[in-house]
This record gives C-alpha cells, structure tokens and sequence, in this order.
C-alpha cells in the first residue's frame, strides 16, 4: 500500500467504520498508520514504538511490549495488525460498537484460549495501572485493590464458577448490564 487511498481502499474503509468516520478522519488515521507501517503491516515492534509516540500513558517502561493493546488490535491473531484492522479497534473503541466485544475479549486472553482467567485480569489491570502512573503496582495496597476488582469482575461474570471467564459468560453479563463492557474496556 502507498501513501495514497485509492477509492476503491476507501470504498472498503468506508464499508469498515460503517460510515462512523468521514473521510478526512480515514485519511488522518491511514497516515498515522503508515507513518508508524510504512509496509502496510504493523508488527509489534512497530506497535510499541507507535504506542510510545502516541505518549498516552504516564508511565513508559521502554522494556513494556504493550501485548494487551497488541492483541485488541491485531483481529485475526497472526501477530501483524492491518489498517484495517486498525480501523475496526478505532470503531470499537471510539463509537462502543459490536466490535468492541471481541476486542475487549483479546486484550485479556491472554493465550487466546476462548476463556478470561483471574491471572489474565491481574496482569491487564496492573499493566493499565503501572501505565496509567498513578499508582505503585509493586505496593501491597495497589495490589490488594486490583485483586479486589478482579474478584467483583469474575464474580459478577462467572456464572458457572469455574474461575474464568468464557464469551458466552461476558455476553451475558454485558447484555444485562452493558456497562461492564465500558469498565472492562476502561481497565484494559
């Protein structure tokens, strides 16, 4: 891919975002995107340098590889991330679409396992914290507040008790209280 969007990659784009960017915003994005994928593919090196550009977090730790944010991006999991599936965690996340599920559900499994398990939650909640910077992860109390909203959020979700947290599960718990997607998605 070039720098330019031909009309029929915005054609596709357009038909992507389901008309919830115009076109200027695809054309910022696309070059945001490229800037940081000159190939047209973003790898996780890549990724972490664009995450890091982005200066969104408080706290960088230039060892961090960011493999949470990654996996809401990278879709299909084969370890690149496409502008268009750059575009669909934009949807996602920016307008709470149907898109958002899934991309909530890969930040947190982690081995892409079909299921959340309470390790899972720990480590995207300490990793937002310790990104987020207002909080020393490493302290008893931080730690005990984390696992605190880990235990609310299996226990609100797990409905079989088997101490994870499958899709069917979060389906359910998000259609009863849809909030838990946004709190979720907020802790990732």
């Amino acid at each position: 891919m070039g720098k330019n969007i031909s009309k029929e990659q915005m054609q596709e784009f357009r038909e992507t975002i389901k008309g919830k960017f115009d076109e200027k915003e695809i054309k910022h994005m696309y070059k945001m995107f490229h800037k940081a994928a000159p190939s047209g593919k973003m790898g996780k090196k890549e990724f972490k340098k664009y995450i890091e550009e982005l200066a969104i977090f408080k706290k960088v730790d230039h060892q961090e590889s960011y493999d949470q944010l990654f996996r809401g991006y990278d879709r299909d999991h084969d370890g690149t991330i496409t502008f268009k599936e750059y575009l669909q965690y934009h949807l996602g996340i920016v307008f709470s679409t149907e898109e958002l599920f899934d991309i909530v559900f890969s930040m947190y499994d982690a081995d892409n396992n079909g299921y959340i398990g309470r390790e899972e939650l720990v480590e995207v909640v300490t990793n937002s914290t310790r990104w987020m910077g207002d909080c020393d992860v490493e302290s008893k109390d931080v730690q005990d507040l984390i696992q605190a909203e880990v235990d609310k959020i299996v226990g609100f979700c797990d409905v079989n008790k088997d101490g994870q947290i499958s899709k069917e599960e979060l389906i359910a718990a998000a259609e009863k209280h849809p909030e838990i997607l946004e709190k979720l998605k907020n802790l990732a």
